[in-house]
Parts: structure tokens; sequence; C-alpha cells
């Protein structure tokens, strides 16, 4: 009887983790291509598709975050094309795939099957997870590499065995050439075996020959990293965010996703049962205190680096950490079901809160426009723009993402860059030679005061024409000038 109440239970768990898995699949494919290609995916787009001796340079080059990743992309889209469901899709597989691996990496931490389905929950419909599983970046891919690492990792140390050695270091060094600052899970990994001394120094001439090994790969990335990071013109544009911004930053982004939030009160669920996997007893797990300890410096030694290494060189935005934010839905897993030991309605609450937040979450993302709009953009300028008009991008690098969707043989001409110090004067003189025999102007704004901030290009664009349109659309603004008189 045992034995079958044991195979029901199993067979139980088998079915909710496929459910969750194809939970995950659907919520990802939702939407997919509702929000309009922002610059870094069409970025993605034209370096996973240059000329293979820059494609490769790109491994070498400083200041280049995530070169493995183009190269990844560089064979998909030849045979997918360049759409925009095509270029999200792979981050889709790979925010899927980041579910099942969560779960077992619980498994192997010792939880329960209801805190692995929670998990799986808890990730499959987070809308943080899901926006950047629609987006073609590598942000996805970083998360499931660094959770198939850590999952190796753990094996590692449980089973040992050179070939997994072997593969955590493959992964690693996956990892930190598809995003730089994944380099942080070396040190987090050493704090773990650290930790967990007293099982893992068995294991530590298998540890030790990985980690020696992941120095190799690492030594092109250390070259320019150190040459940055000694030069006093490096600025990579990131305002410097206190630690507890940042904490806080981090908090809302993985429990709220992208909506805006005016007040914490949507994280209370999430907080609550975090604070109960730290604190509530479970005598069925023998290893208590080290998993709270793995889970705690996953959650606080990533940001903790990161934040001292922004007070050299400010480095810090939420998507660079994504890959923290499974330690968060591991340990709020665990605390749903520690507490419904005590109170199964208080568990069920609290759980059920969050992933109705979440949905709400993800139905808001796939329902309003936040990404830049170019592709409605370009779609006003380019169904009423006449012969002799011109199309100004300000900042200009907006051309590429406008070109997108525009179409290569939009006439583009870049604005005077206004932000060294240049007086109205010369933006007359620059303006007048750019707009030498034209008709008229479309101006297309978006992160203006990258390039000018003092707005004089839509000063003299105002004085020497008239504004005969002007739409706002999501973090782009259109202005079509009809000019007064041939400049």
């Amino acid at each position: 009887m045992s034995m079958t109440r044991t195979a029901l239970r199993r067979h139980r768990y088998w079915i909710a983790a496929l459910f969750t898995t194809w939970l995950s699949l659907a919520l990802r494919a939702w939407g997919l291509d509702f929000q309009s290609l922002w610059r870094d995916e069409v970025d993605a787009l034209r370096f996973a598709t240059q000329p293979w001796p820059k494609l490769l340079a790109m491994f070498t080059r400083p200041g280049e975050n995530g070169p493995l990743f183009y190269l990844l992309l560089r064979p998909w889209l030849a045979i997918a094309g360049h759409s925009e469901y095509a270029l999200r899709f792979p981050s889709l597989m790979m925010g899927v795939l980041a579910i099942p691996l969560a779960m077992t990496l619980a498994a192997r931490m010792r939880l329960s099957r209801s805190a692995r389905i929670s998990l799986g929950l808890l990730m499959a419909t987070n809308p943080y997870l899901i926006w950047y599983s629609q987006e073609g970046k590598m942000y996805a891919l970083v998360t499931t590499l660094v959770l198939a690492s850590t999952l190796a990792f753990v094996e590692a140390l449980r089973r040992g065995g050179a070939w997994r050695w072997a593969l955590y270091w493959l992964l690693t060094t996956l990892c930190f050439y598809v995003h730089v600052l994944a380099v942080l899970v070396i040190p987090m990994h050493m704090l773990w075996f650290i930790a967990g001394w007293s099982s893992s120094r068995r294991r530590w001439r298998g540890y030790a020959a990985a980690l020696a090994g992941l120095t190799l790969p690492y030594l092109p990335l250390v070259w320019w990293q150190l040459k940055l990071w000694n030069s006093s013109r490096f600025n990579p544009g990131f305002p410097f965010i206190p630690l507890d911004q940042m904490a806080i930053v981090l908090l809302l982004a993985f429990t709220r996703g992208m909506q805006p939030t005016f007040n914490a009160w949507g994280t209370t669920p999430a907080v609550f049962l975090a604070l109960s996997g730290l604190w509530l007893k479970d005598d069925r797990m023998p290893h208590r205190g080290t998993l709270i300890t793995w889970i705690l410096l996953w959650l606080l030694f990533p940001p903790l680096a990161l934040f001292a290494i922004s007070l050299h060189v400010p480095l810090f935005t939420d998507r660079y950490l994504i890959w923290v934010a499974p330690a968060l839905w591991i340990l709020v897993a665990w605390g749903a079901s520690l507490v419904a030991r005590y109170c199964q309605w208080i568990a069920w609450l609290a759980l059920g809160s969050i992933l109705a937040l979440h949905i709400q979450g993800v139905g808001f993302q796939v329902h309003t426009p936040i990404k830049s709009d170019f592709r409605q953009a370009a779609a006003l300028v380019e169904g009423a723009r006449e012969p002799g008009e011109i199309v100004m991008p300000i900042m200009p690098y907006i051309r590429y993402t406008y070109a997108y969707y525009a179409g290569n043989t939009t006439p583009l001409v870049d604005p005077p860059y206004t932000n060294a110090g240049a007086t109205p004067e010369q933006v007359d003189a620059q303006m007048r030679r750019l707009l030498a025999g034209k008709a008229g102007v479309w101006l297309v704004i978006s992160e203006e005061n990258v390039w000018d901030k003092r707005h004089l290009v839509r000063a003299w664009l105002d004085e020497h024409g008239k504004a005969v349109l002007h739409a706002r659309l999501a973090r782009v603004e259109v202005i079509h000038y009809r000019l007064v008189s041939s400049p």
C-alpha cells in the first residue's frame, strides 16, 4: 500500500512539473512580439549578423559584453530570419528551460515536492523572468546557464567524478562569456564550498582542478577588464546607486516585473514567505544551516560584489543580476511549504496572492507599450513623409532601431552633438548645412539628454520651422517640422 501511495505521489509530482513547464511556455509565448524592439535588441541582431572577423573580435575587444550570445544567435537567425519573433524565440526557450532546471536544483537541495511545485509555478508566472524571456538579449540564457552551472556544482559535490567537474567547468565558462558579470558565480560557488566544508572537503581535489581550469578561458576577459578598470576615461553610463536602493530596485523588479510600483505592498507575500523559509524550523532537512547559507550567499553576494565594483565604476542595473532571482523564489517556495505545516490556508493565501500578482503583472506587460515604440514611430513617419523631407534621430544611435522598421533607404541625418558645450551659433551653422534644400524634418526623439540635454536642436527647429505634428509614443517622440524657408 505504501509503495502504491509513493508511486501515486511521484506520478502526481511529474504531472504537476510538466504542467508548470507548459504554463511557462504559454506565458512566454503570449505577446512575444507585442513590444517593439529596442536598441539593445537591434544591437543583438546587428552584432550577430556582422562579418565573421568583427564578430570573433568581440571576444577580446575591451568593453564587449556577451560575445558568445551573439555567436550562438547567428546560426539561428540564418535559419529563422530577422523578425521580432525569431530574434526573441531563443530567449523564450531558455526561459522555459530554467523552470525544470530550478526544480531539479531544488530537489538536489532536498526541498519537498510541494516546495518544488511551488517554485515551478512561481518562476513560470514571474513577470520579470517572463519579460527577459521575451527579449532578444542574453538575460534568459545567462539565468539558465547559472542554474545549470549551480546544479552541476551541487552534483559534483554530492557524487564527485571528473566528468561532473568538467561539466561544471564548461557551464561556468559559458556563463561569463554570455554575460561578463556572471563571473561572480565563481566566487559565489567558492563561498558555497567553504560554507559546506564538513561535507565538501572530500571533493576538494576535483573542485580545485575545476577552479584552476576556469582561469584559462577567463584570461582574455581579464586583459581588457583590467585595462578599462585603470582607465580614467571609461564611463559605461550608469548612475551610482546606493546599496539600499539597489536592494529595493532588485526586490521590486524580481517580484513585480516592469509594472510601475509606487509602494512595496505588492512584495509583502513574497517577503513573508522568504522570511518564513529563513526562520521556521525544518526537522526533515538534515543540512538546513548549510542550505540557508547557500541561498543567502546567492541572494546577497552578487549585489554586494557589484556594489563594490560600482564604487569605482558604476555598473548596476537590475537585469545584470537577473540570475539571482531564482534564489529568491527557492526561498519563497521553501517558506510556503514550511508555513503549510503550521497553517495551510495562510500558505495558500500567501502563495495565491503572489501568483495573482504575477499574472496581473504579465498581463500589464503584454498589453501596455513599455519599450521604446520605434515600430509605431516608423509607421507614422514613413506613412506620411513626403519627398524632400528627412528623418533626424536624436540620439543618433537609435537610427539602427528606426531603420529596422523603416528600411535602410530612409534618409537619416544626425543632429549636431551639443553636450560638449556647443553654442547656439554653432548649432545654427550646422543645422543650416545639414538641412540645406530640405522641405521638412521628422524629428524622432529617444534618450535625447544623452545627445542634446539643452534641447538646442528643438529650439532651432521651433525658430526656423513650424511643428505640424507632435506624437508621444512609449519612450519616443515624433515631431514633424515644415521648414519656413529653406536654410
